[in-house]
């Protein structure tokens, strides 16, 4: 991998722990690693082109973080990601942590603060899995890149 303004090798390096908000959803990305050349000034690089993608698929869509399904008519039933029990009542603040594996990537922890659910039966805390809350926390994983200091197209 190269530098896209220098053209020097660029060595994957753990950054600091970024944050990114929006929609009340808070995410925290640490073990991120980036590339990196020896210039000052130059933005970091991704571990491969689609990251960004792949990584913000792998936490909204994927099974990364436990996320409380919706089903029924009108996705009017929340179940539970783990034990399938129905949850009822609102979210609460709270904060769901996860470690990530994004393929051809180290894998990092993910860690999610804003609105969740508890199951009543086995007492997972999860996120709530609706468009709204997969959208805010979409445009904060994205925040918390573009903090990181790379460029997210």
């Amino acid at each position: 991998m190269r530098c896209r303004e220098c053209r020097e090798l660029l060595e994957l390096t753990e950054v600091e722990p970024v944050q990114g908000q929006s929609g009340g959803v808070a995410v925290e990305l640490f073990g991120l690693r980036l590339g990196r050349c020896g210039a000052a000034g130059h933005a970091p690089e991704p571990p491969f082109p689609d990251f960004a993608a792949d990584l913000v698929a792998a936490v909204t869509a994927g099974d990364a973080l436990p996320t409380a399904r919706q089903r029924g008519w009108r996705r009017s039933r929340t179940l539970c990601a783990g034990c399938g029990a129905g949850l009822e009542g609102e979210p609460r603040e709270g904060e769901v942590r996860a470690r990530v594996r994004v393929e051809r990537a180290a894998p990092l922890t993910v860690t999610v603060r804003g609105p969740c659910l508890e199951c009543p039966a086995c007492r997972k805390r999860q996120l709530p899995g609706t468009p709204e809350h997969r959208s805010a926390l979409t445009r904060a994983l994205l925040a918390a890149l573009g903090a990181s200091g790379l460029v997210v197209e």
